[in-house]
């Protein structure tokens, strides 16, 4: 091993026991919340707690760190296991935005109780960290259900989101993102081009009502499946009639005043360019997003709303418009990091779906 891999080693293992240091320290703050869960699981009431080990497994980028941390624990009445969910902010901003957008969505559930937002056990501002209670699930991609349902469900946790409210749609904000990330492009014939094709998306826009609040960053890792329903589900129970929970996490991104139809593009961006990049077509694409907004219209309906998604937008949904602007920060993206052009083979497959897109607009739901 070179010293420079054995200097990695040796501050990996500091990083570790620091962390394992700062969770433990955490814990002892959070004493009265393992006694209410202890009681709550066992029905024993607790007098004494002590911390025999913390376990952590990190998920995050360079602005947030989220670990999902166990404690085991040692008490007057046995052992127990306790999760929670820690996540620490790169900077005082994010952490009060984070903390503000989880009181938008905290009651979602009294919407729609198939979705459930983890609750906040604790905050502490000289750290810029939030502790939410631990889940109780399994990752929406591990879960075993047919990729149908969900689809399905997954449509339904998001309608419960935006609500049935309408409004008028500010449509500046997306007009500057696309042009800025057209100039990266530094090729006018493909810019018009590509402008030209964005036009009656634009204008679609205007004339929609599709003004909510979205949560800005809904992907499938940010979608946890109830594992005791899915057992249900996999016994045989309908998945319309039984409400599967699932949790919504990382409210960091939650904005309001947007299209509606940018959370769906969202979510199906990224499948939808693997798809392409190994089969050439996205059919794949298509019926997944008409299952999950059949799952969206369903809840619209339950929840009071007299309208389909697609009467929203009497001039055509704008799914199609926001996959291809992902596609297209994809683009802008490679071309600066990796100092491409749109003649690079790596961009001209990005290009080709880029247009499909805008042309054919498959993501209509006909």
């Amino acid at each position: 091993m070179s010293n420079q891999e054995e200097n990695l080693s040796a501050e990996a293992v500091r990083r570790k026991q620091k962390l394992k240091t700062i969770l433990s320290t955490i814990g002892e703050g959070l004493q009265e919340i393992f006694k209410a869960h202890i009681l709550e699981k066992t029905g024993e009431k607790v007098n004494h707690i002590s911390i025999d080990n913390v376990s952590s497994i990190e998920k995050g980028t360079s602005k947030s760190t989220v670990h999902f941390v166990t404690y085991f624990l040692n008490s007057d009445v046995g052992k127990h296991l306790v999760n929670v969910v820690v996540k620490f902010s790169s900077d005082e901003i994010r952490f009060e935005k984070e903390i503000r957008n989880h009181s938008k969505i905290e009651n979602v559930s009294e919407i729609f109780s198939g979705v459930h937002v983890p609750k906040i056990l604790y905050k502490s501002s000289q750290n810029r960290c939030i502790i939410y209670e631990g889940i109780d699930g399994l990752s929406f991609r591990d879960a075993k259900l047919d990729l149908k349902d969900k689809d399905l469900l997954a449509g339904q946790v998001l309608a419960a989101i935006h609500g049935i409210g309408t409004g008028k749609l500010e449509v500046d904000p997306y007009k500057k993102l696309v042009l800025y990330l057209l100039s990266v492009l530094e090729d006018p014939q493909l810019e018009e081009e590509i402008l030209d094709l964005m036009l009656p998306y634009f204008k679609a826009m205007e004339k929609s009502k599709g003004a909510t609040r979205i949560h800005g960053d809904y992907h499938q890792g940010n979608l946890l499946l109830s594992s005791e329903d899915i057992e249900l589900v996999q016994k045989g129970s309908d998945i319309t009639n039984t409400n599967v929970k699932v949790y919504v996490i990382d409210p960091e991104f939650i904005m309001e005043g947007r299209d509606r139809n940018e959370d769906i593009g969202t979510f199906f961006a990224k499948p939808c360019i693997k798809e392409f990049q190994k089969t050439g077509n996205i059919e794949n694409a298509k019926s997944k997003i008409k299952s999950f907004i059949d799952g969206y219209n369903r809840i619209l309906k339950m929840i009071g709303s007299n309208l389909l998604l697609s009467d929203i937008y009497p001039s055509g949904l704008t799914i199609d418009f926001h996959i291809a602007t992902y596609v297209l920060y994809d683009l802008a993206d490679k071309i600066l990091s990796k100092q491409l052009t749109t003649h690079s083979e790596e961009i001209k497959d990005k290009v080709k779906l880029l247009k499909i897109i805008l042309k054919k607009r498959p993501f209509q739901n006909d």
